[in-house]
């Protein structure tokens, strides 16, 4: 059966990187020499009217850096090493929400009901999800991370940022859901094969 695994678009996660770029320079700049923003300064402003540097815009440039490290950071360990944000495994489907550098979370197949690509409605945005419908939502976290419940048991899982679209991650779990089941009692037989062929 071929593996169903989600991960994060590289192009998504690229251009996140390059958006941290120009937020990078602009606090070196500050932090340094200020050619970038003294240029900047005597553009906006008249010659006698001009605009000098304060205590609090070194702090601001200070926070800025640290933002732009982390935008770039990420994005580039995004880009490199996708996080996978969904696995399809013989025991359940594995999904990211409980934060970074937490364990996944694993919902048996027995306790998935169904799973479908729908997309919502949010302050006039349509956000693509993968809706799954569970039997029960127990041993999951009540805020997950990357999601939303949507139901008492229903978790909508965020896909703005998926390589594929919901609807076709949503069919490519459901056969993979149904090869599982398939193959479980071919495993039950084959145990008790094992079992009996031991005991002789």
């Amino acid at each position: 059966m071929t593996p169903v695994v989600v991960r994060r678009s590289a192009l998504r996660m690229w251009l996140l990187a390059m958006t941290g770029i120009p937020l990078l320079v602009i606090s070196l700049d500050v932090l340094t020499n200020r050619r970038l923003t003294d240029r900047l300064r005597g553009i906006l402003f008249r010659p006698d009217d001009t605009q000098i540097f304060e205590p609090r815009d070194v702090i601001w440039a200070w926070a800025m850096l640290a933002f732009a490290l982390f935008l770039v950071l990420w994005g580039l360990k995004e880009l490199f090493v996708p996080t996978k944000v969904l696995e399809c495994r013989d025991e359940g489907l594995a999904l990211k929400l409980r934060g970074p550098f937490q364990p996944v979370s694993v919902v048996p197949w027995d306790s998935i009901v169904d799973v479908d690509g729908i997309r919502v409605e949010d302050e006039a945005a349509k956000i693509p999800l993968l809706w799954i419908e569970m039997i029960s939502r127990e041993g999951l976290p009540d805020q997950p991370w990357g999601a939303r419940w949507v139901g008492p048991t229903e978790l909508g899982v965020l896909a703005e940022d998926w390589s594929d679209s919901p609807d076709k991650v949503a069919e490519s779990v459901a056969d993979f859901a149904v090869a599982a089941a398939r193959r479980r009692p071919q495993q039950a037989v084959a145990s008790l094969w094992q079992e009996g062929a031991e005991e002789e």
